[in-house]
């Protein structure tokens, strides 16, 4: 019995090891994009993306994703400076601010989440397009010298891609809808 504690206690040992010393060779950074074309003029979807009180309607991290999230806005109604914190049992504690709105052409915003040390930066990115408008989002953050971090950002990322997809073909669904 204590040879088998020993030979399990090593194997552990070796994989936490292992662990340690792959992620300290893997990136410190991780990035999503995303881009999809709107059949919709940039305009009517810089007013989408502006106003923080829609993003609940094509966000993957929605009301119908957690039923229990609470929702607040601070700042101006729309643009730079635009303010939305939540709270729920499945998203958590977090807030999204735009800091910069370039009118037709997107918008970048910060997300903080209780309890992380670093926030992550994004944009959502509007170039014109012969069909509408060519949307790109895109997100990124730091992972610093945590090797477990490092090991799991693939699952993060192919994560992000998945919900960065569903948002914005329910982005296409909102801005395409005729009016």
């Amino acid at each position: 019995m204590l040879r088998l504690l020993r030979i399990l206690l090593l194997g552990v040992g070796f994989l936490v090891i292992g662990v340690v010393v792959i992620g300290a060779f893997l990136p410190r950074t991780w990035s999503v994009e995303r881009s999809r074309t709107l059949r919709a003029p940039p305009e009517r979807v810089q007013e989408t993306l502006e106003d923080l009180r829609t993003w609940d309607a094509w966000t993957p991290w929605s009301k119908a994703r957690d039923p229990s999230v609470q929702v607040t806005f601070d700042g101006p109604p729309r643009g730079a400076g635009s303010r939305m914190s939540w709270e729920g049992q499945l998203l958590g504690f977090g807030s999204l601010t735009l800091v910069q709105a370039t009118p037709g052409a997107g918008v970048e915003y910060e997300i903080l989440f209780r309890g992380v040390d670093q926030g992550t930066r994004g944009s959502l990115a509007l170039v014109p397009d012969p069909a509408g408008t060519r949307i790109t989002w895109r997100d990124g953050g730091e992972l610093g010298w945590n090797p477990i971090m490092r090991v799991f950002a693939g699952l993060l990322e192919a994560k992000l891609g998945v919900d960065f997809d569903d948002g914005l073909a329910r982005l296409a669904g909102l801005v395409e809808a005729p009016r």
